[in-house]
Parts: structure tokens; sequence; C-alpha cells
């Protein structure tokens, strides 16, 4: 790869049946203030999930930016056109994890929500060299994103995830969590 990848999944959120507006919750954005060690980065681009709670986890952040550029390709993946009940989350996710090229009735399988964010990444390669990106979305897609480098990241360690959470994908396709572990 010719550039380096932060992977920031939003702060905790509030829960909604809208997931594009869903905002932080007062936890969420308690949290935001473990982000300030990501100045230390010399990030060049910020690219965000346009969906409020990913979009706000940079912008309301200790982070120092120029601008954020929203890419639809970073939204949460759908999950399904029907409501998922807490109940069933977990079991839903599992089985996608174990299950990649399957989906849900109108959700995208694993596989279709990798090839969305592999072509933010080979326009992004395209467009720039040696940068450090930033790219703030959501946990299910970072996760699918980050077995892609790492075939050791799966189902059990996408569940070990926090809010927020950082993790590093190098030039060399490396992966690895750079997020402070905070005591509290």
């Amino acid at each position: 790869m010719n550039n380096s990848y932060i992977l920031l999944r939003h702060a905790h959120s509030r829960f909604s049946s809208d997931d594009f507006n869903r905002t932080l919750s007062e936890e969420g954005f308690v949290s935001l203030k473990q982000l300030e060690f990501l100045n230390s980065f010399n990030i060049d681009y910020y690219f965000s999930s346009p969906y409020k709670r990913a979009f706000e986890t940079v912008n309301s952040s200790p982070v120092q930016f120029d601008k954020i550029v929203l890419d639809d390709r970073l939204r949460e993946r759908k999950l399904s056109s029907r409501f998922i009940e807490d109940s069933e989350f977990e079991e839903t996710i599992q089985y996608l994890w174990q299950n990649p090229d399957k989906s849900l009735i109108g959700g995208e399988s694993n596989q279709e929500a990798l090839m969305r964010i592999l072509d933010l990444l080979q326009d992004l390669e395209e467009r720039y060299s040696d940068k450090t990106i930033l790219l703030s979305s959501h946990g299910n897609l970072l996760g699918i994103l980050i077995n892609h480098f790492d075939p050791n990241f799966d189902y059990k360690k996408w569940k070990q995830m926090t809010f927020p959470d950082c993790l590093l994908v190098d030039k060399d396709d490396s992966v690895k969590r750079i997020m402070k572990v905070t005591s509290g």
C-alpha cells in the first residue's frame, strides 16, 4: 500500500431505529478525550461515514483536522431490510461472520461490504502516496476490513472492539491496535 490508514470506530451512541441519525451518547462524548493521542500521528486526510455518530466522533473530538470528507462507502453495513431485534443481533452477526458470502433479506454480506470499503481504499491509493489517512466508520464494517488484512481478526476479536477504538493498517498491510486503554 502507498498509505497508512487509521481505522476509527465511532464512540458509543444512543440507540435509535434511525440508524443514519443516531447521535453519540453522553458516555460517547466523554470518551472522545481518549482520542487526543491521534494528534501525534500527523494525519493528512480525514474521511468519515455520513452517519452522524461516526462524523461526531471525529468532529467533536480533540483531534486537530482541517476538513472531514464524508464518503458513503464508509457507512455501516446494512444487515437486513427488516429491523434486527437486540436479542437477535449477536447471533445474526456471528452467522454473517461465519458465512461471509451470505446476506439476510435486503442486507449486505460481509463480502459485499468488504468490496465497498476496498473500493474506497483503491481510490485513496490511486489519489495519494505516503499519507496517513483516518477513516471514521463503524465496528462491523471496520472489523470486516481488518479481517481482510489479518485473517486472525475474527468475530471474537470484533466483539472485543471498544467504543471508540483505533487500529492502524500500515503500508506493509500489518494491523495493530493503537487505542490507548484507559482505566476508569
